[in-house]
């Protein structure tokens, strides 16, 4: 079967069987796993000196933390590293997949009643794939307080945001020439020339819920059809090919990495197109998390001073608005009118559908022209 079949399969085995597992009792051996979330209640009323003097003596007991990663490897390399300064007995275990990934990952250990994430990246998408209560625990971390209560929850924070953008190379593409709606993307002069990640449900969810079923299934069957896109697979993928020229146009690329090209001197730009949708980069830690004390302070560490001008210094986006990013145009983007952020609530109703239309009107119909 083509691997692009596969994959498809994936996904929708994914939500299904997750779907299926929120409604289902969790083991009875998982009752009797560990529960960081109780060990973290625990600490919550101490002052902070105390608090942190906790966490640190029983972080150095466990000695490693394991996070679950949509990151590239060198933004977790950095974010080691720098933890590593101020936590050198603490080894960061990273495991990178695609979030979807990381939800079959973790649904089919939680069958198990096998533990062994402390902290796993979520999305505003997948967060409800999850059977929430049983996989994270609740936190009440004092680094949160600077974030914005439209980037956090109970269960949740977001370290940083994504700006997904429409890419181009500059070589290729006028600047009076750039699209600046999805339905610009439909004409016929950009055949085979836009490059699409297949794993941009983000992007497909903030049209339906902006557009409405009928009218994003009646474009999304017209942008299927239209033969206009390469599906991708990776966003880094995308953004190296747009820079050696393999395609004018990326249309789900992340704004960061476009800058980071920019800075070697390669041919690329990005605009925004109406709507741009913006991804929460979202943490959290697992309810039974074998290294609870460790978890909580990478956790702590990313949405700390420290952390936020980590990510900042990485042209990202930080979830404390008080730290701005390298590029201005990241921080003014942030307060356009056609980006758009949502929360893992506010997205909770569409994510079924929107999956559903992801997979029959762009990635089915992709794969059948190849055929």
């Amino acid at each position: 079967m083509n691997t692009i079949a596969l994959r498809r399969l994936g996904l929708l085995a994914a939500l299904v069987a997750t779907i299926g597992l929120a409604s289902v009792a969790a083991p009875a051996h998982a009752q009797n796993g560990p529960d960081a979330e109780s060990i973290l209640k625990g600490l919550a009323s101490l002052p902070p000196a105390e608090r942190e003097k906790a966490l640190v003596e029983g972080a150095k007991k466990e000695g490693k933390v394991v996070w679950y990663t949509v990151d590239a490897p060198k933004t977790n390399e950095i974010l080691a590293d720098t933890f590593a300064k101020k936590y050198p007995f603490i080894e960061v275990q990273f495991i990178r997949a695609k979030s979807r990934s990381i939800v079959d990952r973790i649904t089919n250990e939680t069958r198990a009643g096998r533990y062994i994430f402390d902290l796993a990246t979520t999305s505003t998408e997948t967060f409800y794939m999850y059977p929430v209560e049983e996989v994270f625990a609740q936190y009440t971390s004092p680094a949160k307080d600077a974030i914005p209560p439209s980037r956090k929850g109970d269960r949740w924070a977001s370290a940083f945001i994504f700006i997904r953008t429409l890419g181009y190379n500059t070589n290729l593409v006028k600047p009076e020439e750039v699209p600046k709606s999805w339905e610009d993307l439909l004409d016929p002069k950009w055949k085979g020339k836009i490059m699409f990640d297949e794993s941009s449900l983000d992007e497909v969810a903030t049209l339906y819920r902006k557009w409405g079923k009928e009218k994003t299934t009646e474009y999304l069957d017209k942008l299927g059809k239209s033969g206009n896109l390469q599906i991708q697979r990776g966003r880094n993928t995308t953004s190296q090919l747009l820079a050696a020229g393999e395609a004018p146009l990326g249309v789900t690329i992340y704004a960061y990495e476009l800058e980071q090209l920019k800075q070697k001197q390669a041919p690329v730009e990005w605009a925004l197109i109406d709507p741009s949708p913006g991804a929460l980069q979202m943490m959290s830690i697992g309810r039974h998390a074998p290294h609870p004390y460790s978890a909580a302070l990478l956790y702590d560490f990313t949405l700390g001073p420290d952390g936020q001008k980590m990510y900042a210094d990485m042209n990202r986006l930080p979830a404390n608005p008080q730290v701005k990013s390298k590029s201005p145009r990241t921080d003014e983007a942030a307060n356009d009118p056609r980006f758009v952020v949502e929360t893992p609530e506010g997205a909770r109703s569409s994510t079924a559908d929107a999956l559903k239309l992801l997979d029959d009107k762009i990635l089915k119909v992709v794969l059948e022209r190849r055929q």
